[in-house]
């Protein structure tokens, strides 16, 4: 549902800048395009209600999973998490641009709203995994993004479907350099998103979000042929352009931009792989990588780009029928011209993938620690206080959980060295969020599907820990999993428990907290299973 609430907010901006972008630079030309009081009243509105949707799924899972009182959840989410931030800033914004459509028509309004439009987008940006994974850095860079798809293709798709009358005369004069502008400003915002999000682009083909960043890029390269050919047609004389085939063109690249659009609003559910090894602990390879690399190279080392000769004559032919496909659309040969850059497309992500080769395995710090305590402090500053709380030996490794400043909870496996101990690559559950010492009671199961914490003879690895400080005097835990009950036990409040099935257990786990004489004190409702390798 949120997929869908993405998309439609996406549209809603593409449309509304689209609108007042026109109404400002065509104001002598107004009665040329014309949209609807209700079309556009909609768009504004369902932008504070996609971000609804979000806030709906946290107040639910606050509610639901982590029993927090309904009004208290709703609260909670409103003024303590971005998302609820967001939602009630933007149904202020968008308000007051509601108010204002209704007016008639002026530069000075349209370049009103058109500056409450870039607020707005601000404001979605600020909730969303740019703002989240690098801060103010990535909140300007996604603001940027979205501003610039939206002056880009907002105007062109109004044109491209509302357009009464053809092509106003003045149109290209005051669009291409606007949209030359806004195509520099998405290209480098997207370069800086990408080095804050996704910094290990060609590891992230292996998951879903890498696989859809990777169609997304493919997709706007012909995007930006249709924009060069718009450019080309900008130069000529208005006298000159054929209006209904430079409005037959603009559908085309506006249903490619909706395409990259339905890929964006897909991703945004996705979780961005900013460490790869550690999200495939969690997260499966996607199927399509199976079609090129064989699962025992894919579990033995991570991936490169290494062309060969025949991938590069792949992708020249990927090329050659890219640019037929740009002199077709000269001739405005529309949709024979489109049919060739959607095989493009095809043909450059098959040279893409089969350029794929297995790298040399993740390299595992040689180190030998002394102290458990000494091994796992390597991954944190050196004044943040490591407390372990549980160490157990699994024949030659050690399971290790224990809490950073009183705040996170992490799991993580250790080898036994002569010695001492050296750490395993991508070995690491986080449980943030609120401070693991603050809470009751904290518990979380992550359901592994490959990595250091995937027993490789099982289809998945149920990795269940926690700290439980109330009740008091809990002795150990009965963990109620789909495939059968387990007990284990708790070192200083806190346990671990592991266990690998080759069924998908349902994730309703309830968990009872028993005495020493094993009565049930209190049972702990989970209803989900985690599968990155971070939560709340």
């Amino acid at each position: 549902m949120e997929i869908i609430g993405n998309l439609l907010l996406y549209a809603s901006f593409i449309l509304l800048i689209g609108y007042f972008t026109l109404s400002f630079f065509m104001l002598k030309e107004q009665g040329t395009v014309t949209l609807p009081l209700w079309l556009l009243k909609a768009a504004v509105v369902a932008i504070p209600l996609s971000l609804l949707l979000t806030v709906i799924r946290l107040v639910y899972m606050l509610y639901s999973q982590f029993q927090v009182e309904f009004f208290e959840a709703v609260f909670t989410v409103l003024l303590q998490y971005a998302a609820g931030q967001a939602f009630l800033f933007a149904s202020v914004f968008a308000w007051m641009l509601l108010s204002m459509i209704p007016l008639s028509r002026s530069r000075k309004t349209s370049a009103f709203a058109l500056l409450l439009l870039l607020v707005l987008i601000i404001t979605v940006s600020w909730a969303g995994h740019g703002a989240a994974v690098a801060g103010i850095t990535g909140l300007i860079g996604n603001s940027l993004h979205l501003a610039g798809v939206a002056v880009w293709i907002g105007p062109l798709t109004i044109l491209a479907w509302a357009a009464k009358d053809g092509l106003p005369g003045e149109f290209f004069r005051w669009f291409s350099p606007l949209a030359v502008f806004a195509v520099v400003i998405v290209t480098l915002s997207g370069f800086l998103l990408m080095n804050d999000i996704v910094p290990q682009y060609v590891q992230a083909w292996q998951i879903t979000y890498g696989q859809l960043l990777l169609l997304k890029h493919l997709i706007y390269a012909p995007l930006l042929l249709f924009g060069l050919h718009h450019f080309w047609l900008g130069r000529r004389k208005p006298e000159q352009l054929d209006g209904s085939g430079v409005i037959g063109s603009f559908r085309l690249e506006s249903l490619l931009a909706y395409f990259i659009l339905a890929i964006s609003a897909f991703m945004t559910e996705q979780t961005p792989p900013h460490e790869v090894a550690q999200t495939l602990q969690t997260e499966s390879i996607v199927s399509v990588m199976f079609l090129y690399l064989s699962e025992q190279q894919l579990q033995t080392g991570m991936i490169g780009f290494a062309p060969s000769v025949t991938v590069i004559l792949i992708l020249a032919g990927a090329t050659a029928i890219a640019a037929t496909a740009f002199l077709l659309l000269r001739r405005n040969k529309f949709q024979l011209a489109f049919s060739l850059f959607l095989l493009s497309i095809l043909v450059g992500y098959h040279g893409v993938m089969s350029s794929l080769t297995v790298q040399e395995e993740l390299l595992m710090d040689q180190t030998v620690y002394p102290t458990i305590e000494s091994a796992v402090s390597q991954t944190y500053e050196n004044d943040d206080v490591i407390e372990v709380a549980v160490a157990q030996q699994v024949e030659d490794e050690w399971h290790v959980v224990y809490t950073v400043n009183g705040e996170q909870l992490v799991a993580e496996k250790l080898q036994q060295a002569e010695g001492g101990f050296k750490r395993l690559p991508a070995a690491m559950l986080t449980v943030g969020g609120t401070a693991v010492v603050e809470e009751e009671q904290k518990i979380r199961t992550f359901r592994v599907e490959s990595g250091n914490w995937h027993d490789e003879e099982y289809a998945a690895t149920y990795v269940t820990f926690g700290m439980i400080q109330q009740p008091e005097n809990v002795a150990r835990v009965q963990i109620h999993y789909e495939g059968g009950s387990f007990i284990a036990p708790l070192e200083n409040q806190v346990f671990l428990h592991v266990t690998s099935s080759n069924e998908t257990w349902q994730e309703e786990h309830p968990i009872d907290f028993l005495a020493d004489d094993g009565t049930v004190m209190e049972t702990y409702a989970r209803n989900v299973m985690e599968r990155g390798i971070y939560c709340h």
